[in-house]
């Protein structure tokens, strides 16, 4: 490989410089076979091309032989040729001469691009993304410019957090409570054991009844303008744990029946659904039959985290988790747990989804097909035995939870991820990568955005470049250009790079505007 004249992330797998250009005009043609019309027109939305028969053109062109969601593109003298099998690889190619172009050099609104030879495709299928709507709602703005930005990286998953302690954000039509009761909360900010009283941004004056929620047209909207990006959206509904927010609204789902109050606080709980009940079961199928239907992908996510202690009401305080226990011959409550996630695991094939679950929602008991979320850091020698009757998605917390403040995980710390670290050797059993976004103090577009960004290009680069072509100081060249993009873009990017930048007494999290990296941050802007 010689030296590219682009600065390109995620850096593709094989790129040559040529000695050639190509002058794009506003008379340029844009040709696409039928299959990849949509990756012309992403480009010729960027282009605003006037095209004139007489003049050269950009192709995309079909071949069988190009590896899935890969593509290869050829400039020279005589033109731009994208090659692809299928439309996501066509669609990629089209990212790829986006971003060359936005470098080019142009001149009365001519641009000059250098002549290449690039083959690229992804290391990983799964290179995805949460942003977490419950402890805080952004909104469908902030989230549309968010799948903006990953499509500009390559990233094709958008995990959609909507069902948590603190809220639940969809429109139901089937529990209305969920929206009345379940979607609204006493204040807009959080308190929690992470963070010092003396920090909590709350006034008697704040903002009383936060109440968001997506209406199913917002959601399907966004769903149509993620497809377009090639990105599928992939819902998560907190079960059994995470559930406040289900059972203020409906309290005959918790063990017992007594209600609670929509969370304000940060942490784990134990108001978790009752797994020893029918009723409980018919509540679930009813809701997930609901929301399926506004998310046509493969993917469901059903969460299984932190359900611990609810776990100990089940095996102490519920005669019918008792029984439960006993009609299924489990031992544990967490045993219990993969005997309710099997369950639903099963009601949701039927509607043709496949599960996800975060690791330690997992038994020995749980479905294979259940597919391990990994994010807390468990025994390699686990991992390795997980990974032989399931696939994984790793989200790592030390690595790719963005909510950390930069001290904890600086962005050379995330572009080093290597799954070998975890007990993962054999790439096949990974199906890929995700960071994930908390938002108990990440509670509007600027904090969100000093969270993710410039974060989410070393992990971009993780998840589609091969680790033999990995090189941080390389990487750190090419985000030069980037950094003039969000700029452009007017993102909130975070200059806190390295591990040690003056900021003292600096939790694992960034605490949002309370946080002394934010206010560190906001002075280095000036």
């Amino acid at each position: 490989m010689n030296t590219p004249k682009y600065s390109i992330i995620p850096k593709p797998q094989r790129y040559d410089s040529v000695d050639a250009s190509f002058t794009v005009t506003s008379e340029t043609r844009v040709l696409c076979v039928p299959e990849f019309v949509g990756a012309g027109k992403y480009l010729t939305d960027y282009l605003k091309t006037k095209p004139n028969a007489s003049k050269d053109s950009i192709k995309f062109n079909k071949d069988s032989s190009v590896v899935k969601e890969g593509y290869t593109l050829k400039i020279d003298d005589r033109g731009v040729v994208i090659t692809a099998s299928d439309s996501a690889g066509a669609f990629y190619g089209a990212v790829t001469l986006k971003i060359m172009l936005m470098q080019s050099k142009k001149d009365n609104g001519v641009a000059t691009l250098l002549g290449a030879d690039i083959y690229d495709y992804p290391r990983f299928s799964h290179r995805g993304g949460m942003i977490d709507d419950c402890r805080h709602f952004f909104g469908t703005e902030i989230i549309k410019q968010t799948l903006d930005n990953m499509a500009l990286l390559k990233l094709n998953k958008f995990h959609w957090h909507l069902s948590d302690d603190q809220g639940y954000r969809i429109e139901s039509e089937v529990y209305p409570l969920l929206n009345s009761i379940g979607s609204k909360r006493k204040f807009k900010h959080l308190q929690g054991k992470d963070l010092p009283l003396s920090k909590i941004c709350r006034h008697e004056s704040e903002e009383s009844g936060y109440c968001h929620y997506y209406t199913k047209d917002e959601i399907r909207d966004i769903v149509a303008y993620a497809e377009k990006l090639h990105i599928d959206v992939i819902p998560e509904i907190e079960l059994p744990g995470h559930t406040s927010s289900l059972i203020a609204s409906y309290p005959e789902l918790v063990c017992g029946g007594k209600g609670c109050e929509v969370e304000t606080k940060n942490g784990i709980f134990k108001n978790v659904l009752c797994p020893g009940k029918e009723s409980t079961y018919t509540f679930v199928e009813n809701l997930l039959s609901e929301v399926v239907e506004l998310f046509p992908y493969e993917y469901f996510h059903i969460g299984g985290d932190e359900a611990q202690l609810g776990h100990k009401v089940w095996a102490n305080d519920c005669p019918d988790c008792k029984k439960a226990i006993e009609e299924n011959g489990v031992k544990t409550p967490a045993e219990l747990q993969s005997v309710f996630m099997n369950r639903i695991s099963d009601f949701l094939k039927s509607k043709g989804k496949t599960c996800i679950c975060w690791n330690d929602g997992l038994t020995d008991l749980a479905d294979e097909s259940l597919i391990c979320h990994y994010w807390i850091l468990r025994n390699p020698l686990w991992v390795k035995k997980e990974s032989k009757k399931r696939k994984f998605i790793l989200s790592p917390s030390t690595y790719f939870y963005f909510d950390m403040s930069y001290s904890y995980m600086p962005l050379k710390k995330t572009y080093n991820f290597n799954e070998a670290k975890f007990g993962i050797t054999d790439d096949s059993k990974v199906l890929g990568l995700e960071f994930e976004t908390w938002s108990e103090w990440i509670t509007d577009k600027s904090t969100l955005e000093f969270s993710i960004y410039p974060r989410i290009f070393a992990f971009a680069e993780v998840a589609w470049t091969k680790e033999k072509y990995k090189n941080y100081k390389d990487f750190y060249k090419r985000l030069e250009f980037f950094k003039l993009y969000m700029k452009s873009k007017r993102i909130n990017y975070s200059r806190l790079e390295k591990k040690k930048f003056g900021v003292k007494n600096v939790t694992c999290y960034h605490l949002g505007i309370n946080g002394n990296e934010y206010k560190y941050n906001e002075n280095l802007k000036n």
